[in-house]
C-alpha cells in the first residue's frame, strides 16, 4: 500500500474476477483504509481465474494478486509466493496460521469472501427461529470448524440479526466503492 500511495501505476494487482469483483473491490476496500483517497488509481489486472492470475505473478507481469489463502498456498509453501495479508478478522488456523491479518499491520479492514443461508421473507418467525439456530448448530459443530480450518477460511459464523446487521454494512461498503469507481451510479 505504501507503494501505490507513492505511486499508483508502480504495482499492478491481478486478481481472478472482472473488474468490480470482489477479488478487484477488496483491494479497493483495503486501500481506502491504508489511506488511499482515489481508489481510481490503483492497477487492477482482472483474469477468468486465479490461476491465471497467479501465473501472472509468477512470470513477473503483475507485482501482486488478490485471491482466495487456498489458491495460493501451495506457491507460499514452495517459497514462490509471499503473503502480505489476509483480510481476516484474525489469523487464519492451522497450515495457514502464518498468513498475517491487514489489521496487524495496521490496516482494519476485512474483505471476507462470505456466503450465507437465506430464506423466504415472509417465513414465520417460529420459522426463522429454527433454521438460525439449527445453522448456528453447523457452524458450533467440530466438524464444520475442522472443514474451515483445512480449507484456510476465516470463522464467519454469524446468524440471524448479526449476520443481517454485516450484510446490509457490507452491501453498503460495496456500493460506496461501486459508485467511487463508476461501476453503479
Amino acid at each position: 500500500m505504501d507503494m501505490i500511495k507513492k505511486d499508483p501505476s508502480s504495482v499492478s494487482v491481478a486478481g481472478g474476477s472482472a473488474v468490480g469483483g470482489w477479488d478487484h473491490l477488496k483491494v479497493l476496500i483495503a486501500a481506502k483504509k491504508a489511506g488511499i483517497d482515489d481508489v481510481r488509481t490503483i492497477k487492477y489486472v482482472a483474469f477468468d481465474g486465479g490461476g491465471e492470475a497467479v501465473t501472472q505473478l509468477l512470470g513477473g507481469s503483475v507485482q501482486a494478486f488478490t485471491g482466495d489463502a487456498s489458491e495460493a498456498k501451495g506457491f507460499v509453501d514452495s517459497g514462490d509466493i509471499k503473503v502480505l495479508a489476509v483480510l481476516a478478522p484474525e489469523r487464519l488456523e492451522g497450515d495457514f496460521s502464518s498468513f498475517p491479518t491487514a489489521k496487524e499491520q495496521g490496516i482494519d479492514v476485512i474483505g471476507a469472501n462470505w456466503r450465507g443461508f437465506y430464506a423466504p421473507g415472509g417465513m414465520t418467525d417460529e420459522a426463522y427461529d429454527y433454521w438460525v439456530d439449527a445453522v448456528g448448530k453447523v457452524y458450533d459443530s467440530a466438524e464444520w470448524k475442522e472443514t474451515m480450518t483445512q480449507s484456510g477460511l476465516a470463522p464467519l459464523d454469524l446468524r440471524g440479526a448479526d449476520f443481517q446487521a454485516f450484510v446490509a454494512e457490507s452491501v453498503a461498503s460495496i456500493t460506496e466503492i461501486s459508485k467511487e469507481i463508476g461501476l453503479i451510479k
